[in-house]
């Protein structure tokens, strides 16, 4: 019995070594100089449309979320209250929920008392282009469709952030 016990330590110990280490295994900088990948989906908004369309030729941040996670409650938060204020300064915030239907969506924005539109990636089919190993993610992508930047918070020097790799 204490050797099966054993052994299930060492390949429960050495699976959670590589899940914590999955980041190094794909290096979400990979993505850097890239083009964005796009997809069409539907919204929460009941609308349908590409998600680089939505950039309409300006600088975006493409950010995944989803409701369960307590990280992108902050964020998005954040994003909410500035939103007006990252506009203006002509750079537009995408929204891309992660495998999670429209209602539970719209459910989320309606307890937060937002007003975000946020596209339904319900089947995670940006999962594997993105590289995405967690929520929320943020990707900067400039007026060209060309991916500046990766992070996983929201950050106050935003600006800086599709200048150069690693801001």
């Amino acid at each position: 019995m204490r050797l099966i016990l054993s052994v299930l330590f060492l390949i429960f110990s050495s699976s959670a070594w590589a899940m914590g280490n999955l980041s190094t295994q794909v290096p979400k900088n990979s993505l850097i100089g890239q083009q964005a990948t796009d997809i069409v989906l539907g919204k929460s908004d009941g609308t349908t449309s590409s998600v680089l369309a939505s950039r309409g030729g300006k600088k975006a941040i493409l950010v995944f979320w989803a409701s369960w996670c307590p990280h992108c409650y902050q964020e998005l938060g954040n994003i909410n209250d500035n939103l007006a204020s990252i506009e203006h300064t002509g750079v537009n915030v995408i929204l891309v929920d992660v495998g999670e239907t429209k209602g539970e969506v719209n459910s989320y924005f309606d307890r937060r008392q937002m007003k975000l539109v946020s596209f339904i990636d319900g089947d995670s089919a940006l999962q594997d282009p993105y590289h995405l190993i967690g929520v929320p993610t943020m990707v900067f992508i400039d007026d060209k469709g060309i991916i500046k930047n990766v992070t996983n918070e929201f950050p106050l020097d935003y600006e800086n952030y599709f200048n150069s790799a690693g801001a």
